[in-house]
Parts: C-alpha cells; structure tokens; sequence
C-alpha cells in the first residue's frame, strides 16, 4: 500500500509543482545561462565585470600592477621572468609610456580575466591616475571574488599606503585639485582597501631575489595547491603537477578540449583527475567525475555509463526514462560548457562511447582523460597530454612522513632510514603511502628489516612495495584485506562488516569481530573509507589481491578462497564443483537459471543470504532444508516459480526477510509453519495466491498487495507482532474480520482499491496511517474518535461514502484527510482544529457550505509545499524503517 500510495503523492505533487513553475516561470529564469552566452560572444568587447555567479576559467594566472620606468626594468622585469619560468601566465602592461587618460577596455578585461592581482606598490604609484583607475577596478573585481590582490609594498611603508601619509599624501594632495571629486574619493577607497591587506614588504629582504623566490613560491603554491586541506597529505606534490596541467586547461571559450593525463599505476592519476575535478568543478554548467572507467565499462557496459554521466550533469538521479545512447548523449551536452573526467580508461572503445569527439560538448567544455596506456590518448587524437612524473625527494619523504609519522617531516631518529625507504619505492605515492602506512609506531630494528626486503625482492619497485606490506599483515588482517579488494570493493563498511563477521571464528567457535581489522588496513593504506561509508582499494593492490588468490590455481578455481570473475563461478556451477560449506552470501540475481542446485547435499550451513531476484526461468524453489542460518531470503519477480516445498522452509528458524513479490504463478505458501525470526513477508503482486498465508506469528510487515486473497480469515490475531498489512488491490477481498482490533501494534492497514471491501474495518488504538481510497465502504462508524493515534486517513473515490461522524472532531493527531471524489459527502467534516492538520481535500464532494472549523478558523488548504514536507518526512522514516529491516 505504502509504495502504490507514495508514487500516487509524488505523482501529484510533481504535478503541483510543474504547475507552479509554469505559473512562475516568468519570475524563475536563470540568468547565468543568459550570461553565459553574452560573456561567451563578447568577451573581447565588453570588459565590464561579470556575474559572481558566474566565474569562468581565467586567462591569466597574474596581473601586474605598476608604475615606473625603473621598477619595470629592475623589480619587475625579474619578477615576470620568475613567474613565467615557473609556469605562471602573467599579464605585464609593456605600453606604459603610451597611456592616456582613460584605461583601455583590453586592460579592463585582462584584469578581470585573471586570477590573482599582485600590485608593485612604488613611491610614485599614486601620482599616476591611470594606476589608480587600475586599482578602483582591481579592488572591485576582489569584492565580487572573481581575484585576489597580492601587495607588494616596494620601498614604502604600509601604513602611508592605508593612510595616505607620506608621498602618497603629496600624490593625493595634487588629486584634489581635479573637479572629479568622486573618483579620487573611490582611488583613495581603493588605495586604503590595499593597504590593510597583509603583504610583501621588501625592506623585510636584502635581496630582492629572495623576495621574488617567495613570493613567487607563494603564488604558485596558492595556484596549484590543494583545493582543501587534507590530514593524509593526499595533495602533496600536486602543486608540481599543476604547474603543467594548468595551461592545457586554459580557458577558450569557443574551444573544446581534451586533455590526457598519463602514467604508470600508482604514480597519482586519480588524485591528480580528483584535485582537477574539485578545483574546476564550479566553474561549468555542469561535471561529472566517473572513476574506474575500466572496470565499469566491462561490469556494466556503456549505456549504464552514459546515464551516470548525464545524471551527474543533469543533477537529477533517476535518468531510466532517457534514451541513453550516444546520439541522444551527444545532443543533450552539445550546448552545455562541462567538465568531464574519465579516469582509468584503458581502450579506445570506451572513448568512442562516452566522449566520442569534441563535437559532442559545448564552447569550453573540459574533457579530462587519466590512462596508462599512451596509446589510447593517440588514438583518440587527444594532443594536450601530461605525463605524471614520479614525486621528487623532499614530496616524497614528506608524504612518506605524513603516513609512517603521522607528521610532516621524518623524526630525528628515522630520518636516514626514511630517506633509504623513499628511495627504494621510486617516488610512487600508492607505494609510499602502503610502506609508510605500514611502519607507523615500529620499532627501529623493524624498520631495518623491512628495508633489507625492499632491497632484495626484485626490481618491481610497486610490486615490491605492495607485497611486502602485504606480508607484514597478520593472518585476518591478510584475509580480510582479500575479501575486501576482491569481493566488496565500493561496498557500504557496515554490510562489509556484517558478512565478514561470520566467516571469522576464534577456537572455542565464538565470532571475531571484524572491525578492528578493517581499521588497522585503514591505517597501513591498504584500504580506504569514503565520504559516503564506502570501502575502496586502489586498482594496482586489487592486481595483487587476484595474483595472490589465483596462484598456484589457474587451472583449479575450486581451490581457491573466493571467486569474484564471471567465467570462473559459471565453470564452478556448471561442473557441479563450487564447495559450499564457507558460502555466506550467494547473489544470482537477473540471471537465466533453472534450479540453483539439485538435492540437498550441499552444506549451507554458512549461508546468510540467497538472491534470486528476477531469475525468470527458476522453476524450482531451491532445497533449503540445510541453511539453517540463513537470514534474507530474495525471489521477488520470479515468473516461473509455481510452489515452495514445506521442507525448503520448516528449518529456516533464523530468517528475518522473505521476499517473493510479483511471483505471478506462485499459488500457495506452506502453513503451519511458524518461522521463529520472520520479522517481513513480501507477497504483493503474486496474483494467483488465494489463501492467506500462515508461516510465522512473529511476523511485523506483511505485504499482499494485487493477490487473489477473498478473506483474511480470523486467525489473523494470531499475528499479535504485525505493526504493517497491505492488502490493496486486491479486487475479490472482503471485509476483515472483527478480530482485527485485536491486533494491539497494527498502525498501518491499506485497502486502497478494494472495491468489495464495504465495512469499515474495526481497528485497534494504535492505527496511524488508513488508506481506504477505492473502497465500497458507506459510513464511518463513530468510533472513529477513539484512534486517538491516527494521522492519515484516505477515503478519496469512495463514492457511495456518507457524511463522516461528529466524531472525528476528537481526531487529535489528524494531519492529512483526503475525501477527494467523495460525491455522496455533502457537509464539512467537523476537524478538531489547530496547527496539527496540514492539509485537507475536498475536491469532487458535494459540500456547498463555507467550510469552517470547530473554532471558527479557516482550515488548512491543500497547499503544494505543506503537503511536500509532510509526505518527504514520512517518506524519510518509511525508507529508515526499509534500511533497518534489510
């Protein structure tokens, strides 16, 4: 009932709300698209500053504010050089001796189009009114945070720059001659504007190349660095990699370009196309970061991609009802400027289909591709190609230090050995993270060793790397670290934890905790939590992972300790020879199997969860009859499943979940069976099923919506547990027994479409939500006011309903009553009143009267957004109670 009911409420207030943007779309127009489009054309022409709204890549890195012959040949000169040899585009004015009187609209634009402002503030910067109109707008451009200022107070102290003492106050005592008393008012704004920021003072240096060094260090670390800071030192070196990578992704705004970053695994692609997504991401109409393109390219194929990708830059979720092939791609992005990064991309197939050409994206788009395979950039005509170096020594040894330390720099007594370690592992972060992660709080003479292994176990530095770690683990740790690369990778930690639970069992049988394992491979690098509870392990240690399991057992796959690829579990299947006694979970799901085992040989004793959802030739119920532990049990959609055997279910004593909805030929559940830890039951959509089913008393949900089910029959008390029963839809049910209010937890009942059902059925205190839509039923008896609980009550479409009771005034927790449609109701229902009602339907009923409450207030209208909040917050508990119960 609750899932027909909520997709009808958002049905309607999608509709509400279309209808209100359509009545406000006028008021609601976006404007950054519109200025998008004229900032895009008139770039060049217009220097007028743009939107905040909208922030576009800049052009340049640097503008140079200055005066003077001498500062530009001295100060200057060396500056600009320092900065462009560093990889830093920077705007410097060459025409200074030709200006005018009024700042072109070309230097206005190079001032808005750059990201930082550094201003050489001289002795004689204020006698020049061009400098100071150059300022007014630099200042303004900081205001709207499309820049920063940098200033350089070169030979002149800050305080007569904030103050305007000094020689500046000689400068502004010849501006104050001029009539235009409002601009030197706004250069004297700007002038004080720069003097309180914090800057470079260069009597602080006897030389002036040290200041440049500085300063320039500091720009490039403030261009290049981290996008935020991070405890793991996951940006470290990025500054270096940046340097580079961010002249290919200049802006043009007529261009498209595709930008490669290349390498060996483990040398920092990712992070590297991570940092690129998280300091350019604000700058599109839309981005879309996908990761391991590789393997979700093979797993999924690329149709799933493609709608990933236009969900992303689409921002909304459910993108089923798009065509998603790449024609439709193409026309959907081909007018949107956006950032794409595909990261781990290892064929060229998988560039045709997700990003087949610049003609797909719109001007500026940004299409960023991380490989190691150089060749499919070349294929792909990919020109702008970076290849990622290994860290140097001092980045090297300071992420070492962040992992073995816990700090930026080596201790005092380490230090050496440190340096010994990060020259072993070749300046490869995934390695040095591993190592370092790994000798975190050892001893020296544990150091030592592990060194000695690092210089004797081969050239493979990555390898090397990695399986010493590995061999440093102890016997769960190594396990769990298996399991979790090979099985579980991208899996929520909590289920990862709850099923590796039960594979661990100390001697005397008691279950080991998995927890602190997962933390202590947390700590040694060897996996990682997301933000999203997700736990991921770095492709090249899931390369080692397989080379682990598989060795030895090429030709066995039976012999190994898990299964993970296709090919292998199908040749286990198809021999009969998959060993079942360590199965835990066993997912099968939309496959085109028969009959997932014959007889009942096998030793489930293991098995906690069986998922045969959508196996629509499964014509045998699986013997279960020894998975005495199983604890979720999934066949919901399984066309050809006729009968269960009563002894596939009698030892199930610990199934929580059953689900078999849509099991359309299903006819008939075992009775008499009483299940001990059946807690949901899902029949809904089974429509030949004609008896009410009996197989557990502690049952709490039941589900048998659109059966076939006549009557429930009055042993429904037995189940004194059941909180939640729905049973809308089906068409040849009549009225529920009497007994019903017997059932003291019941709170939710649904009847909706139930055309024979015309008693009001007798409820317990307890019912809160009542959906009764599409019945036969003609009155509502007066003891309604005794559901002091009820908060929803539906009768909409009941057409042969009366007037509701006087009674229902005592409805106190009443929120929402729909009578929509209700022809034969002519008088207002009489509502308790108050701020506890939300919303009210009468639409369709034959009331005539102004309608009025118990305390002569107008009554709560159906209004969109009252209506929204009340079914988002149910809906947020009834998905709670859904999560809970999986």
């Amino acid at each position: 009932m609750a899932l027909t009911f909520l997709l009808g409420v958002f049905s309607f207030i999608v509709f509400c709300l279309g209808l209100r943007r359509l009545l406000h779309s006028d008021k609601r127009k976006n404007p950054t698209h519109l200025l998008h489009h004229v900032t895009s054309t008139t770039a060049d022409a217009s220097p007028s500053l743009q939107s905040p709204s909208f922030r576009p890549l800049w052009k340049y890195d640097v503008f140079l504010s200055f005066r003077g012959t001498d500062v530009r040949k001295g100060f200057l000169s060396h500056l600009y050089k320092a900065l462009t040899d560093n990889g830093i585009h920077t705007f410097r004015d060459d025409a200074e001796l030709q200006r005018g009187n009024f700042i072109s609209p070309a230097l206005l634009g190079a001032i808005e189009q750059s990201r930082f402002a550094v201003v050489v503030l001289s002795e004689n910067y204020a006698n020049s009114r061009w400098c100071l109109q150059e300022l007014v707008h630099i200042t303004k451009c900081v205001q709207k945070k499309q820049m920063e200022l940098i200033p350089v107070f070169f030979g002149v102290d800050p305080s007569h720059v904030k103050r305007q003492s000094g020689n500046f106050a000689k400068a502004f005592a010849e501006h104050d001659k001029r009539p235009n008393k409002d601009a030197v008012e706004s250069w004297r704004k700007a002038m004080a504007t720069v003097g309180f920021i914090s800057g470079w003072d260069s009597r602080n240096w006897n030389e002036e190349s040290k200041l440049i060094k500085e300063l320039v260090q500091d720009l490039s670390d403030r261009l290049f660095s981290p996008v935020s800071t991070s405890d793991t030192g996951e940006w470290i070196g990025m500054s270096t990699h940046m340097r580079s990578i961010y002249p290919l992704m200049r802006e043009d705004p007529n261009d498209v370009r595709m930008v490669g970053i290349w390498g060996m695994g483990g040398i920092g692609k990712t992070t590297i196309a991570k940092y690129i997504y998280k300091a350019f991401l604000n700058k599109f109409d839309g981005a879309c970061l996908l990761e391991n393109v590789k393997k979700e390219f093979k797993r999924h194929g690329p149709s799933h991609l493609r709608e990933k990708i236009l969900s992303e830059i689409f921002r909304k979720k459910d993108m089923n009802t798009w065509n998603k092939d790449s024609d439709v791609m193409k026309q959907r992005l081909q007018g949107k400027k956006i950032l794409l990064v595909l990261d781990d991309v290892d064929d060229i197939q998988q560039l045709e289909e997700l990003a087949g050409s610049s003609h797909w994206f719109g001007p500026g788009s940004r299409i960023v591709i991380t490989t190691r395979d150089r060749r499919v950039l070349d294929q792909h005509d990919v020109e702008r190609i970076y290849e990622v170096k290994p860290l140097r020594t001092t980045q090297a040894l300071q992420l070492f230090s962040k992992h073995a330390f816990k700090q930026p720099r080596p201790s005092e007594d380490f230090r050496e050995l440190s340096l010994d370690v990060v020259e072993q592992l070749g300046g490869l972060p995934l390695a040095i993270q591993v190592v370092g992660g790994s000798l975190y709080r050892r001893e020296l003479e544990f150091w030592e060793d592990k060194l000695d292994l690092l210089r004797n176990n081969g050239d493979n530095s990555v390898f090397r790397a990695l399986k010493v770690s590995y061999e440093a683990l102890d016997d769960i740790e190594k396990k769990i670290f298996l399991y979790v690369a090979l099985c579980f990778n991208g899996v929520y930690m909590e289920r990862v934890r709850k099923v590796l639970d039960l594979c661990f069992v100390s001697s005397r049988r008691r279950v080991l905790p998995t927890r602190p394992s997962i933390v202590a491979l947390m700590e040694k690098c060897m996996i990682s939590l997301s933000k999203n509870k997700l736990l991921w392990v770095h492709d090249l240690l899931q390369d080692m992972a397989e080379d682990i399991i598989c060795e030895g057992k090429d030709e066995r796959p039976w012999k190994r300790l898990m299964l993970w690829d296709f090919e292998d579990i199908n040749r286990i299947f198809s021999t009969n020879t998959f060993c079942t006694s360590f199965l835990v979970e066993l997912n099968l799901s939309h496959s085109s199997i028969q009959t997932v085992w014959s007889g009942s040989q096998q030793d489930l004793g293991n098995l906690r969860s069986l998922n045969l959802i959508s196996c629509k030739h499964l014509n045998e119920f699986p013997d279960l009859s020894k998975a005495t532990n199983l604890e979720s049990l999934k066949l919901s959609n399984c066309d050809n499943l006729v009968e269960i055997p009563d002894s596939s279910l009698r030892q199930l004593n610990k199934l929580v979940h059953c689900k078999l909805s849509n099991c359309k030929n299903l006819k008939s559940l075992p009775n008499n069976i009483n299940l001990k830890s059946l807690r949901s039951l899902y029949l809904n959509g089974c429509s030949s099923l004609e008896e009410f089913p009996f197989i557990s008393e502690t049952v709490e949900k039941l589900l048998l919506n659109e059966t076939s089910i006549q009557q429930v029959p009055p042993s429904i008390e037995r189940l004194t547990r059941l909180k939640d029963i729905r049973l809308s839809g089906c068409k040849k049910l009549m009225n529920l027994p009497d007994c019903i209010k017997n059932l003291k937890f019941l709170n939710d009942l649904g009847l909706a479409n139930c055309p024979n059902v015309t008693s009001f059925p007798e409820l317990g205190r307890s019912i809160r939500w009542l959906n009764l839509n599409k019945t036969g039923i003609r009155e509502v008896p007066l003891t309604i006011g005794d559901k002091s609980e009820l908060r929803y009550l539906n009768m909409s479409g009941c057409d042969k309903l009366m007037n509701l009771p006087p009674t229902v005034k005592k409805l106190g927790q009443l929120k929402y009553l729909n009578l929509r449609g209700c022809v034969n109701v002519t008088e207002s229902p009489n509502l308790a009143g108050g701020k506890t009602m939300k919303a009210l339907d009468l639409h369709g009923t034959s009331i005539t009267e102004k309608l009025v409450g118990s305390n002569s207030e107008e009554p709560p209208q159906c209004e969109v957004p009252v209506i929204r909040r009340f079914f988002m917050k149910n809906v947020r508990e009834h998905i709670k109670k859904r999560k809970s119960n999986r």
